[in-house]
């Protein structure tokens, strides 16, 4: 009797100590390659735009004087989304437009059209 009382405090003391798992390691930003032709194509990119992974809105048109006509997150900058991350670009500065665009992968560009800038954009999700 007196020894498996022992056993099982010693179980549940190893329990207790044992080692948190490993969390995989988060972003804290995206980085948006922004282009000024519609259809990323127009060379190295204007500029990147890190977007922070807290979701908050980001403003994508503050950063750079060219047009942000097309966006991709490139795949030599992020090899991909982390599973369950998402960013949403929007066509105004607030990031409430009912025009946007959700991105899950990189590598894709995307565009709302002729004129018609990528003003903002928001992560959401685990990133």
């Amino acid at each position: 009797m007196k020894a498996s009382i022992i056993a099982s405090i010693a179980v549940a003391a190893t329990g207790i100590n044992a080692a948190p798992a490993e969390l995989a390691p988060r972003l804290t930003s995206i980085p948006l390659s922004i282009y000024d032709s519609p259809g990323c194509n127009n060379g190295p990119a204007s500029s990147i735009a890190n977007i922070p992974t807290d979701g908050s809105c980001f403003p994508t048109t503050a950063i750079l004087t060219a047009n942000t006509n097309s966006v991709l997150i490139n795949t030599e900058n992020l090899a991909a989304l982390p599973a369950g991350c998402t960013v949403t670009l929007y066509d105004n500065f607030s990031c409430d437009s009912q025009n946007h665009i959700t991105v899950t992968s990189a590598g894709q560009c995307f565009t709302f059209g002729a004129n018609r800038f990528v003003s903002s954009a928001k992560t959401s999700g685990t990133c």
